[in-house]
């Protein structure tokens, strides 16, 4: 009798996680504001600053419930920063880094059926595709000033292109029409990963830390 009783509770629950579940696809754009954070050793005069960046990708979340589900994101983020002398005005370098990232989040949705509030928490992996840098450099031997624009070759000693960490996201969804719906989210990255590896005796380990703000439409099933 208890058994029986125990697969028509969880025939029950299932069908009511059945009744509730739902697919949503959609799109996201926006832009970012990435910190860059580095131990400085004994270079003082060293003054790094965030950058603003782009961000775009796709979405896809299975919600179990009318407030939990489970999303998946695929973006290309930027996580630019600039650095600069303190004792050498015209010396500046402006780093523009992109990533492929994959976010894996558990979402959760609260409020009514039109508007909505939500928060998302989870990590993300990722790879850092290319770097490019543009500024102004001195020249020693000519002892002139320089312009840069140009990529940045990978050293595979030293950098790690490899990215994971943290990120929590939160933000309000406005159902448009029957099958549509609109985003509006602010998320936080913390990265975990360095972007240098350990090749070096004193460690230089560097992290990116980035502020998105990010607009989406999604496509629901019903």
């Amino acid at each position: 009798m208890k058994k029986i009783v125990l697969v028509l509770t969880a025939v029950m629950l299932l069908t009511t996680v059945a009744a509730h579940a739902q697919w949503r696809v959609g799109a996201t754009i926006g832009g970012d504001y990435n910190f860059y954070s580095v131990d400085k050793q004994y270079m003082t005069d060293l003054e790094i600053q965030g950058s603003p960046g782009l961000t775009a990708g796709v979405s896809g979340q299975y919600s179990f419930m009318d407030w939990l589900g489970m999303r998946v994101d695929l973006n290309y983020t930027q996580k630019n920063y600039q650095i600069h002398r303190a004792m050498l005005d015209k010396w500046e370098y402006n780093y523009r880094n992109d990533y492929l990232q994959l976010p894996v989040m558990a979402a959760f949705s609260f409020g009514g059926t039109k508007l909505r509030g939500f928060c998302n928490l989870g990590c993300y992996t990722g790879i850092w595709l290319n770097s490019h840098i543009s500024g102004t450099d001195f020249n020693l031997f000519s002892s002139k000033w320089v312009s840069l624009n140009e990529n940045v070759k990978f050293n595979s000693d030293r950098d790690n292109r490899w990215d994971a960490g943290l990120l929590a996201a939160a933000g309000l969804e406005y159902h448009i029409a029957n099958h549509w719906a609109i985003q509006l989210e602010a998320r936080y990255y913390h990265g975990l990963t360095s972007t240098t590896k350990s090749y070096m005796r004193v460690k230089d380990y560097r992290y990116n830390s980035t502020l998105a703000f990010q607009v989406g439409v999604y496509y629901v099933f019903k």
